[in-house]
């Protein structure tokens, strides 16, 4: 956004979009966990805060999506099982 590229920057919000709908695809909201239900929810609004990011060329939205990603990441390999032990 800040080299004012627009048709690339609908192509890579696009990408992240869905990459972000990749995951939400992923999950399975029969299981009825909580957690899973608030991790749709997580995702839905950050595919549609990426588009808002797109529509206004507002870089701080990216960046609200990207450290919720990070926060997401961390959380999965806080749960990821360890490798073995040598």
């Amino acid at each position: 956004m800040e080299r004012k590229d627009i048709p690339n920057k609908g192509v890579l919000i696009g990408k992240a979009i869905g990459i972000i709908g990749g995951l939400r695809e992923g999950l399975d909201l029969e299981n009825q966990a909580e957690s899973v239900g608030e991790l749709d929810n997580l995702y839905t609004y950050m595919m549609k805060r990426l588009a808002e990011a797109n529509i206004k060329t507002d870089p701080k939205i990216l960046d609200e999506v990207a450290d919720l990603l990070r926060t997401v990441k961390d959380g999965w390999d806080a749960i990821a099982a360890p490798g073995p032990q040598f």
